[in-house]
């Protein structure tokens, strides 16, 4: 975690990401390596600046400045690195609240987790949030996760069926909360992850092949 101190300097440089224009599905080698101290910062931002797209604008809905874009993701990223989490989870087959957070009792941080099991950090957190289309999920990915955190393929397939939840302190522009969009395919998820190894990728673009998806 960075010190207070630089918490200036971290504004700083997510500002200047996002004036880029780069986008939050662009690589991220050239910031990560111009600023070592945020790499993990970086990531985060990125991934839930993606996140972020899943939320539809409302009609009576502000103009969403730069500034603003920051400040939301400074928001998540101090959540995220708080290790702070509002979802529960009722259905009695699923015995624990987030994917992230059962990574995290394994003493696997989000990046980790996310190498170990064949992901980025942005689609992991997709995953994590359930804003992938069940259907589309492989289950090879399914009994990574389930032997990653230790916990039973049946409880894996339970929590990644249910409903969509958003991100943690998500800020809203409208009087109503927001509605999700539909959920997203998960090789389509794979393609526009940023954060991926292309070994990877390349995995999952060969899974998908060979089952035939288009």
């Amino acid at each position: 975690m960075n010190r207070p101190m630089d918490r200036g300097m971290l504004e700083d440089v997510l500002d200047a990401f996002v004036a880029s224009g780069v986008g939050p599905n662009s690589p991220l080698e050239e910031w990560t390596r111009r600023y070592p101290q945020f790499e993990r910062e970086i990531i985060e931002f990125a991934a839930s600046w993606s996140l972020m797209k899943w939320l539809p604008p409302a009609a009576n809905a502000e103009e969403v400045t730069e500034e603003t874009l920051v400040l939301r993701g400074m928001s998540v990223v101090q959540n995220i690195l708080h290790g702070q989490s509002t979802e529960s989870a009722s259905d009695p087959a699923v015995p624990f609240e987030s994917l992230i957070a059962e990574g995290q009792a394994m003493g696997l941080e989000p990046s980790r987790l996310a190498h170990a099991v064949g992901l980025g950090d942005s689609l992991l957190r997709k995953l994590d949030r359930r804003l992938i289309a069940w259907a589309t999920i492989p289950e090879e990915l399914i009994d990574r996760l389930a032997q990653a955190v230790e916990r039973e393929a049946t409880n894996i397939r339970a929590y990644l069926q249910l409903d969509p939840i958003l991100a943690a302190r998500t800020e809203h522009r409208s009087e109503q909360a927001p509605k999700l969009m539909a959920q997203e395919d998960f090789f389509d998820a794979v393609r526009v992850d940023p954060t991926i190894d292309l070994e990877h990728a390349e995995h999952w673009y060969a899974l998908e092949r060979s089952t035939g998806e288009p």
